[in-house]
């Protein structure tokens, strides 16, 4: 086909100009928000060449262009810039990305190729694992084992999912998981490596009519397989989420070392290493907890402008969620806990969120804290039951992100914990190391806090314990005791302690250590 010379192909356009004119189809467009940008309206563009652009409208924009900019639709597209294309979940393979705006000119185009202009990729590329996490791709198979649509907790919000498998001509399978209207889309009309939807960013389409979808049906087997909509097994759900969580432990062990000297971690998607470190001591800079919310586990701060305002004055503290864009009721204490870390080849520090942390310390934060919203005026002031983690260490499953290799941050994120693999410190602190290993472990939830870099790092801005006076009323504590004096995070017991694992998995220091084997015995069973 041949192209007027006043229009520019898709792959020639650049950010040195605006005045670009190019004649393209609509492929797909959907609308999105953004904490950065806002709202916007996104669209996948093509040109009769084949070449797919990313294009976006700001909210501004939107009431106009989205009118003359229907899927399906050819147009041709007059002044708009380009900009390098970055992120997660890019739609189009292509660097540059088109921002349409109010000098946008849209006219009828005379051109019309009926082509949806697919990539597609083969099922076994997927299962190799090489591709590129950064962009969005196209695939296409036959769905088989259809399992019952699903209702899950999302970032405090209920969501819709539907699992599924896909397979190709080559019989190659894979499993597919879909949200939302996507999941109840495929529900009516009807290897842990799987294929999911991008938000609304990705397309579903069902027996589409194009020549890859002619072409894919007859290269399938004629083995009589048929959609099947599975009920739920709960003996292999619990087997599937116990393979898991256990899949960690399968991972090569690392050095300290080796997680601060990573450097082939991608920009968007962060690695994760295991490794085995001794607890030297808490870093109390941070705090050992915060407040969140009771809907969205985010963290909440103290309204003082709306409780000074209020009379009378309230007796409970008036909290406000950022994520929530609200004044809530119901918070609760969440652990985050900071720790100092080494083994034999360096030292470092890691982070434990909630539903970590609360798998090597036997109390919730909230019970620790006995009701108390007072800010920590002591810093030192530290729950036994958290300084009791001193000493001991654990497998942990961290994660290095860009902030680590970019910003130079030295803290990282513990995604779980293997609770069991307990190490007994010896008198002198630094002789060989004995394990009791009960093979149990504690999966991460999806909390909300990211470990950020040094030069943005998320303090909690006060959320830090009770004052010294409130756990002093509370555990009993006289005044000269040695919680009220100052904890140093790498002063060891002189003595080795005798640790107890209870039936349940759960790591527990028995005050009467030093007794007979059968009254520890005893001690365990009751």
């Amino acid at each position: 086909m041949t192209i007027g010379c006043a229009f520019a192909k898709l792959a020639d356009v650049r950010p040195f100009k605006t005045t670009w004119k190019v004649r393209v189809k609509v492929i797909h467009s959907w609308r999105q928000y953004s904490g950065m940008s806002g709202e916007t309206m996104d669209l996948v563009l093509a040109d009769e060449h084949g070449t797919k652009m990313h294009a976006g409208i700001k909210k501004k924009d939107i009431g106009r262009l989205s009118k003359l900019l229907v899927v399906g639709e050819w147009k041709v597209l007059e002044n708009f810039q380009v900009s390098p294309a970055t992120g997660l979940f890019r739609p189009t393979p292509s660097n540059w990305k088109i921002g349409l705006s109010m000098n946008t000119i849209v006219t009828t185009c005379s051109i019309k190729v009926d082509d949806m202009f697919l990539s597609l990729v083969p099922i076994q590329t997927i299962l190799d694992g090489d591709l590129n996490h950064n962009f969005l791709i196209d695939v296409i198979g036959q769905v088989l084992d259809v399992s019952e649509i699903k209702t899950v907790p999302v970032l405090g919000r209920e969501k819709r999912k539907l699992e599924c498998v896909l397979r190709d001509i080559n019989d190659q399978r894979i499993n597919c998981c879909l949200w939302a209207g996507y999941a109840d889309q495929l529900y009516e009309a009807c290897s842990d490596m799987q294929v999911t939807n991008a938000f609304d960013a990705s397309k579903l389409i069902i027996n589409p009519i194009c020549e890859e979808a002619d072409a894919f049906r007859i290269g399938l087997p004629d083995d009589g397989a048929i959609v099947v909509i599975q009920e739920d097994d709960e003996e292999a759900e619990k087997q599937r989420i116990k393979e898991q969580e256990d899949a960690w432990l399968a991972l090569e062990m690392k050095s300290v070392y080796d997680i601060q000297n990573a450097t082939e971690v991608n920009t968007f998607i962060y690695k994760k290493f295991r490794i085995s470190v001794k607890v030297t001591g808490i870093d109390t800079d941070w705090g050992w907890y915060y407040f969140g919310c009771g809907k969205c586990q985010f963290r909440v701060t103290k309204d003082l402008k709306k409780e000074g305002a209020t009379k009378p004055r309230p007796k409970a503290p008036v909290w406000y969620c950022d994520r929530c864009k609200s004044n809530v009721k119901t918070v609760e204490a969440k652990f985050k806990l900071h720790l100092l870390v080494e083994d034999d080849s360096a030292k470092t520090k890691v982070m434990l969120l909630d539903s970590v942390a609360y798998g090597i310390v036997d109390k919730t934060a909230s019970f620790l804290l006995n009701g108390s919203y007072d800010e920590i005026q002591d810093p030192e002031l530290i729950p036994d039951d958290v300084k009791s983690l001193v000493g001991k260490s654990f497998e942990f499953l961290v994660g290095v992100e860009k902030e680590h290799i970019v910003y130079g941050n030295d803290t990282y994120k513990v995604h779980k914990v293997k609770k069991g693999l307990l190490i007994l410190d010896t008198e002198s602190g630094d002789g060989p190391f004995t394990a009791i290993d009960n093979g149990s472990t504690i999966a991460s939830g999806e909390e909300l806090s990211v470990v950020k870099s040094n030069s943005q790092s998320i303090s909690d801005d006060g959320s830090t314990p009770s004052p010294k006076r409130d756990f002093e009323s509370m555990h009993g504590v006289p005044a000269g005791s040695s919680t009220s004096k100052k904890h140093c995070p790498k002063q060891l017991p002189t003595e080795a302690s005798r640790e107890l694992v209870n039936p349940d998995g759960l790591i527990s220091q028995h005050p009467e250590a030093n007794k007979s084997e059968a009254k520890l015995h005893q001690l365990t069973e009751n």
